[in-house]
């Protein structure tokens, strides 16, 4: 034993053997270690030792043996008569001896209790620790989430969506974190009266690397959407290059890549002159006539250093829609199979959605996402929607 246990000891002797007498013979019997101390306080002790003489007496201590048993205490009941209380003792969980036990054969059975005694103070030592770190970890959990909650809403701000409708064209968004925040981001705003400009772009990676990426993608774009000699509004291809120089800037041993693709639109005329980095191409589904890709072979982001992003230019028709989204819609909408001369089955849930919808297209699919409930998204969804409506009308946003 590495430490000095307390007994309390309840004794109906005759008188010419003590208290006293029992607890020096005890001592002199201990097994090893440290001897024993002795204590009149229930609570203060590590084991307690009661004898009693006849059955009377053992009616007598119950209560005491009861209280004991409450305070899971071990207990060495030593008793001449155990009679019809026999299995009640059992059950308070004694340990019974006879009366007339050698103080050697007691002192052993002690030591085996409060040794098994100071083993168990360790385990519940041990499960109260965990449960305080448990506690703390919860706690740390708690302030966490907080954080990524307020990240999140501080990334939710820093995308602009305040473009509803310009010459009867409007623009709409999906953003879907696959956690709290997101290395998915969108940009709709709108240039000059007639222009509005679309972005979209995808983080390598999830979760909080990707949304610092994601922040640092928006906060490039703002600052090169005009050229700052000319005051006129830069090209998607050269946006998609200043993006890629900012991320090249960068150094450490991480890798830092995204996708990306960048539009703008004359809501006059309907020309979308649109350019990507390995990006997903965006989907035109005419509102007559079959669906276009609007392919891109611009390289990802982060990769090459003076590379070209080719900018193309498409009429939009009324009616039409254009769907420029992220990866992860190909799961959640169908999967990337298809025939010979037909697009795969994600791009045709799209089409779909674009057809039939009698309003707004992007709140279709997310109903449709909400619906479906045995599919979790494994990557960040983002969608812009523009659509070109058949009666434009005369209500634009200011820039």
């Amino acid at each position: 034993m590495t430490y000095r246990p307390s007994f309390y000891i309840y004794e109906s002797l005759p008188e010419a053997t003590s208290q006293v007498s029992l607890a020096d013979e005890l001592m002199c019997k201990w097994p090893h270690g440290m001897p024993p101390l002795f204590t009149d306080n229930l609570k203060d002790s590590d084991a307690a030792l009661v004898i009693v003489n006849g059955h009377s007496s053992l009616l007598n201590v119950l209560p005491t043996l009861i209280d004991l048993q409450t305070l899971h205490i071990p207990t060495l009941l030593c008793c001449d008569d155990f009679g019809d209380l026999s299995d009640c003792i059992d059950e308070l969980g004694a340990v019974k001896l006879s009366y007339d036990a050698s103080a050697s054969i007691i002192a052993s059975v002690l030591f085996g209790l409060v040794q098994r005694n100071e083993q168990v103070s360790k385990l519940r030592s041990k499960v109260v620790l965990i449960k305080t770190l448990h506690g703390n970890l919860q706690e740390d959990l708690s302030l966490i989430t907080s954080e990524l909650e307020t990240a999140a809403n501080v990334q939710r701000e820093f995308m602009s969506n305040n473009v509803q409708e310009v010459h009867g064209v409007s623009f709409s968004s999906l953003w879907r974190p696959a956690s709290v925040v997101s290395g998915g981001l969108f940009d709709i705003t709108q240039l000059a009266v007639d222009h509005a400009a679309l972005f979209i772009a995808d983080a390598i990676g999830h979760g909080i690397s990707a949304a610092m990426l994601a922040m640092m993608l928006t906060r490039t774009l703002a600052a090169n959407r005009f050229d700052a000699s000319t005051g006129n509004f830069t090209q998607p291809c050269d946006i998609l290059s200043f993006l890629n120089a900012a991320l090249l800037e960068r150094t450490g041993d991480s890798a830092r890549f995204a996708t990306a693709a960048y539009g703008i639109l004359n809501c006059k005329t309907n020309q979308f002159t649109f350019a990507g980095a390995g990006h997903p191409p965006s989907l035109l589904s005419r509102s007559t006539g079959e669906p276009l890709l609007l392919e891109s072979d611009g390289p990802l982001l982060g990769v090459f250093e003076h590379d070209d992003f080719p900018q193309r230019t498409v009429n939009v028709s009324k009616g039409d829609t254009v769907l420029m989204y992220s990866d992860g819609f190909e799961t959640m909408l169908g999967d990337e199979k298809y025939n010979k001369n037909e697009m795969p089955t994600y791009l045709n849930a799209m089409q779909e959605f674009c057809k039939n919808s009698d309003g707004d297209v992007l709140n279709e699919i997310s109903l449709f996402l909400n619906q479906t409930s045995s599919r979790t998204a494994e990557d960040d969804l983002t969608m812009i929607c523009m659509k070109a409506n058949e009666k434009p009308m005369a209500i634009r946003l200011a820039a």
